[in-house]
């Protein structure tokens, strides 16, 4: 076990959740640009699980990544509920839609790819900050956190946050399998 990879995916995931919670778009984006630079790693399940997928990660050191950026997404919430007393605006997905679960899709697809074609660098927050603006949600594990914290665990939550979050990781996936086969190594 790699205690440095771990503790990155704990303390990424942690700052990024916190500061979607509370600071929004655009300090959920900095703070992920920030840690991408500064730490590497993964830091958002979709990217985990499209890594997993693609056997670019085996799947001892991708499940351990997960479990901690989830670890990491129920600390953040439980810090955020922590300091509004439990008043918090959060709100679940929802639903499991064709259109939420196209969008989750479509955008883990763009940010893999910019995540893979850039190095997981800055350009990764950027375009997180663009996405999260859009309506994408960029971890999933906050909602993880949500419903721990919340106790709102139901069968359509649950759909909708690991459904969410594994559809997004299909589409780093296959941003994975395009970038292979029809664009080649980067020069």
């Amino acid at each position: 076990m790699d205690q440095k990879r771990a503790l990155t995916e704990l303390v990424g995931s942690l700052a990024v959740v916190y500061f979607a919670i509370s600071g929004g778009a655009m300090a959920t984006g900095l703070v992920l640009a920030i840690f991408m630079m500064a730490m590497g790693g993964t830091i958002l399940p979709m990217f985990t699980l499209a890594r997993m997928a693609s056997g670019k990660d085996g799947w001892e050191e991708g499940a351990l990544d997960f479990l901690m950026q989830l670890l990491g997404g129920i600390i953040a919430f439980g810090i955020a509920w922590w300091e509004t007393a439990g008043e918090m605006d959060a709100a679940l997905p929802g639903e499991l839609s064709l259109f939420t679960g196209f969008g989750a899709l479509f955008a883990g697809f763009l940010m893999m790819m910019v995540y893979e074609r850039r190095g997981a660098s800055w350009e990764v927050g950027i375009f997180a900050w663009m996405a999260a603006l859009g309506g994408a949600t960029i971890s999933g594990a906050e909602h993880v956190g949500e419903m721990l914290v919340n106790s709102t665990w139901s069968p359509e939550n649950i759909v909708a946050v690991f459904g969410g979050m594994v559809l997004a990781g299909a589409g780093g996936w296959l941003a994975l399998m395009f970038g292979e086969a029809a664009l080649g190594e980067e020069e």
